[in-house]
């Protein structure tokens, strides 16, 4: 009897750009990310997220509000810009309250106020990346 070959469907671990210039607590969540399977691609700021856009190939774009240089708002528009990404899930996390953040019309999928739990980031990130639910 010939051995049967077995081909095991997986799911490719979902890919994150993480853009935040507070280099600590970028570090943490990138750990936390990868320690959840996740791929993690880490940038100080939006232009150095958009500089690491085409290899990163992100499935979700998790984002500071508050940067230098470009701040959250505009890199989204810039992605948005992008036929590629307009559809790219964007987690949008700042210290302002979000209803301050509202005026700035940027589209983005889920909001975190800051200091935020770790439960309540992960819930947030698995319910944006497909095949990540938990």
């Amino acid at each position: 009897m010939a051995a049967e070959e077995v081909t095991v469907a997986t799911t490719p671990p979902g890919r994150v750009l993480l853009v935040d210039d507070e280099i600590a607590g970028t570090d943490v969540l990138a750990l936390i990310l990868a320690g959840e399977g996740l791929q993690v691609t880490v940038a100080a700021n939006g232009h150095q997220a958009l500089e690491r856009l085409e290899d990163a190939a992100p499935d979700l774009l998790i984002t500071d509000f508050m940067m230098p240089g470009m701040n959250g708002a505009e890199l989204v528009r810039a992605l948005r810009e992008r036929e590629r990404y307009r559809r790219l899930p964007v987690l949008l996390i700042s210290g302002a309250p979000e209803a301050a953040l509202r005026s700035y019309g940027i589209e983005y999928e889920a909001f975190l106020r800051k200091p935020f739990g770790l439960e309540q980031f992960l819930a947030s990130v698995r319910s944006l990346l497909p095949g990540q639910a938990a």
